[in-house]
């Protein structure tokens, strides 16, 4: 600024030497006038004070003063001088939205460094890149900004300036998409709920202003006159309307030891490259936790200086809080291992509480009724991106999920691999949380089998309990700093999941960041827990690691570290993610990282899942559509058990070409190898459960006396006059199961891993399932469901000759014999009746035309 002062006396001078007298007149007529006052010079050179352009406005002191002028709504932000030397966090939430725009309530958005930067008469926010590390020692440092993008957010012209502060437009900041990205991009083909950004109807709506930080939220509105989203929500397409809160934060003062993160274990963590290191894997990888410090050091047991504390927002039904106060508090069970009492605290809101649950200086356990709703539960936090110092969480829970009014059978109404691809675009949307949507799922289920093996009131209120438990235990869990552990679920066999004892040691999973069945047992005698309601072995471990006190020197530290590291390779402490797992077709290789799934048997649990499904089912009308005004309920309870079925037919499939990994060191493993294939026992017993529960010509006899009364309750004009569509739901479970078993990167991996193991090759396999799928039809009539099923693989298979489908020429070759193979039993087997005649000539019609190509 000074220098830029000098640089204008300078001009102006070597303009007075050329001017013409008129001119001196001029000037010195004008200096007549008084204008020889400090503040008119400064007016001079620098525009208006602060004080003049916000003279009609109101202010709001804080981080950064902000002014709001109290006739036009137009908004300023005062930035110091001082903020130019500091850097701050930047972080948003959505504060209000509808499902089908990809926002909700208490949905998170950009959590980032910012940095301010004056560049002549503007002021610039700059976002800085915390993933790469320089090793200050290293010459290689002195070129750290190469090759770095430092984005600029926004440059904003300066409006007004006093002796050490500029003024900027808020407006331009906060009523723009500068510091977040509100409408996201429509991917080629796909339909967008938002319009053009309307200048003239978004506002801001609400300013707190604290001396540690400022939140500004705005409602953006987005005009259409062609909306491609409809919804019962969106009560007008053409306008959709999204409340963001928008928060910058002082960056938290130093005393802060970043944790590093390790494969062995499970957290989220803000990503950091060594660039300066020689290693293949140069990562400084951070994990995210909460600043917890002891307020006695030398105490064994201490409370902490800063506990963390949760608030029951008073949105909560009455009857759920003290089921999630003393959820959240069974952490300290953990937290107590390592020497804290009372880490985790939970307070009730109050009705007449003068803070809103938005608000980033609290930590709310939020309740919502939505129209419509993903999940039942979800738990961001948002960090310091430098350190993963976690700073604030809020968990949103959903009634709807509680209620039982989630209806989770999408998957019986569309294309099977769009609804999974939906939902995991929206798990991503949640950091990858699914938890709440599949509670609600096992929550639909348990309801219609409680209600068909008449259990008391009583157990509901149990099985209330331990949803209540469990959801808020995994969604705290969340925002510890915790993610997803998909092995967990193998911790206990089948025969253990029925003992008492045995669950009550450790749990049936090692951790509750799990995504499990529902422990529902076919005989109510040997019921037990449904969820774990208490964390697992898994959980004290991630608490020792993450939260246990550190040692100032550096290298005791480390060696401290992998201490707590190096138990990765007990069976309770078994580890894999989101990254790793198999709930996709074709996703992950190891089948002990799957989702719904349990016990370190899970064909036989499916197994067992599936039986008490056609249990169930044959009654189904009886004992829903007695009481009912329609038939509605028999219909949901219907397609919740179906779904259920679907579910585990995909877990049985995952053990097919399935390989096991050990993350531990090679130091921990010695002689051991990390990668084991499934044996080829387990293989063949999952075989031999997809034959009989899926492919199998009487695998589906127990839905077939709830058929006729798959009737939905008239709404308006809402209803529709199709009749159910059964074998639609027959076929779905079975392209489930198949789309994995012949996808090419299992096939390719069922020959890869015979190089190492695997006892089960593709020929024998493909042999396997041919037989499951045509055998037992051998000279008699083939049902409509097989003939749909033997169709449809019959087509994949030829579908696969072609060698743009991806599939190895190992995996071609078998497709070929068997394609030969099945044409040959065509020939050969005696048609009963005239379907099966036509079917038969339709899959030998399909085979010729194949092969004369």
């Amino acid at each position: 600024m000074r220098r830029n002062l000098i640089m204008g006396l300078s001009i102006s001078l070597g303009l007075l030497t050329i001017t013409s007298s008129n001119a001196n007149a001029q000037f010195f007529k004008k200096k007549k006038k008084g204008a020889n006052t400090e503040e008119s010079a400064a007016k001079k050179k620098d525009g208006k004070s602060i004080k003049e352009v916000t003279k009609n406005a109101e202010l709001v002191e804080g981080l950064f003063n902000m002014y709001r002028d109290t006739i036009t709504g137009e908004s300023w932000l005062e930035i110091p001088e001082e903020a130019l030397t500091k850097e701050y966090i930047y972080f948003a939430q959505a504060e209000d939205g509808v499902l089908e725009t990809g926002y909700f309530r208490g949905s998170y958005g950009a959590n980032k460094v910012i940095s301010f930067e004056k560049n002549y008469e503007k002021l610039e926010v700059i976002e800085e890149n915390v993933h790469y590390y320089f090793d200050p020692e290293s010459p290689l440092a002195k070129a750290e900004d190469a090759n770095i993008n430092r984005p600029i957010l926004a440059s904003l012209k300066i409006l007004a300036k006093d002796s050490a502060s500029y003024l900027v437009s808020a407006d331009a900041i906060f009523l723009s998409e500068k510091m977040s990205m509100i409408k996201p991009p429509t991917r080629p083909g796909g339909k967008s709920a938002f319009g053009k950004l309307s200048r003239d109807k978004s506002k801001i709506t609400n300013i707190n202003n604290y001396p540690e930080n400022l939140e500004v939220v705005v409602n953006y509105v987005y005009d259409s006159s062609n909306p491609q989203v409809w919804a019962e929500a969106l009560t007008d397409s053409r306008y959709v309307t999204v409340g963001y809160r928008h928060a910058f934060l002082e960056m938290p003062e130093d005393g802060f030891t970043p944790r590093r993160d390790d494969q062995r274990i499970g957290f989220f963590m803000t990503k950091v490259n060594d660039m300066t290191s020689t290693s293949s894997t140069p990562w400084r990888d951070v994990i995210h936790r909460w600043r917890l410090e002891k307020k006695d050091p030398n105490a064994e047991l201490s409370e902490p200086v800063e506990p963390i504390t949760w608030w029951i927002e008073n949105t909560t039904p009455y009857e759920f809080r003290d089921h999630i106060k003393n959820a959240v508090e069974m952490w300290n069970l953990a937290f107590e291992k390592i020497g804290f009492k009372n880490a985790v605290v939970v307070k009730i809101q109050p009705d007449d509480a003068d803070w809103d649950a938005g608000d980033i200086r609290y930590n709310v356990l939020r309740w919502t009724s939505s129209p419509s709703t993903p999940f039942s539960g979800y738990g961001p936090s948002f960090v310091n991106p430098r350190t993963g110092e976690i700073l604030g969480a809020d968990v949103m829970l959903e009634y709807a999920g509680m209620a039982g009014r989630l209806w989770k059978s999408d998957v019986f109404q569309g294309d099977a691999s769009e609804e999974l691809s939906a939902r995991e675009r929206t798990a991503e949307m949640l950091h990858r949380c699914d938890a709440g949507a599949a509670m609600a799922h096992h929550t639909l289920f348990t309801l219609a089998a409680m209600k068909s093996l008449e259990f008391d009131e009583e157990d509901h209120a149990e099985f209330t309990r331990q949803t209540l438990h469990r959801l808020a235990l995994h969604e705290v869990g969340h925002t510890l700093g915790f993610s997803h552990n998909m092995h967990a679920s193998t911790m206990l066999s089948p025969e253990q999941l029925k003992d008492p004892a045995a669950v009550a040691e450790n749990g049936m999973c090692s951790t509750v960041m799990e995504y499990p069945a529902i422990n529902f047992a076919r005989n109510k005698e040997d019921q037990t827990l449904f969820y774990d309601d208490s964390p697992g072995p898994y959980d004290y471990w991630l608490v020792e690691y993450a939260y246990s006190e550190g040692l100032d020197d550096p290298i005791a530290e480390e060696a401290r570290l992998e201490a707590i590291l190096s138990k990765s390779t007990s069976p309770l402490l078994g580890f894999g993610n989101d990254a790793d797992d198999m709930r996709s077709p074709g996703k992950g290789i190891n089948p002990d990282v799957n989702i719904y799934d349990l016990s370190n048997d899970p064909v036989a649990y499916a197994s067992e899942r599936c039986d008490l499904i056609n249990d169930l089912l044959p009654e189904l009308p009886n004992k829903y559509a007695q009481d009912e005004e329609s038939f509605h309920e028999v219909k949901r309870a219907f397609l919740t058990l179906v779904t259920e079925y679907y579910i585990q037919a995909g877990v049985m499939s995952r053990q097919i070409g399935g390989v096991r990994y050990n993350r531990a060191t090679p130091e921990q493993l010695g002689n051991e190898k990390p990668l084991t294939p499934v044996s080829r026992e387990d293989q063949i017993a999952a075989m031999e459960a997809l034959s009989k529960y899926v492919f199998d010509r009487h695998a589906f006899d127990a839905f077939e006396n709830c058929y006729a009364y798959l009737q939905s309750q008239r709404r308006g004009w809402s209803y529709g006059s199709a009749d159910p569509n059964v074998h639609a739901y027959i076929m779905r479970i079975q392209a489930n199961a198949l789309s994995h078993l012949l996808h090419p990167t299992v096939l390719s991996r069922i020959t890869n891993s015979t190089t190492y193991g695997n006892e089960y090759d593709v020929a024998e396999y493909m042999i396997d399932l041919t037989n499951a799928i045509f055998e037992s039809d051998y000279n008699k009539k083939v049902n409509t469901y097989r003939q749909r099923l033997q169709i449809a693989y019959v087509e994949t298979l030829i579908a696969g000759l072609d060698p743009k489908k991806r599939y190895d020429s190992t995996t071609r070759s078998v497709f070929m014999s068997e394609l030969k193979r099945i044409d040959l039993l065509q020939k050969a087997g005696r048609s009963p009746n005239d379907l099966t005649k036509a079917h038969r000539a339709h899959i030998r019609h399909l085979i010729d035309m194949a092969f004369e190509k």
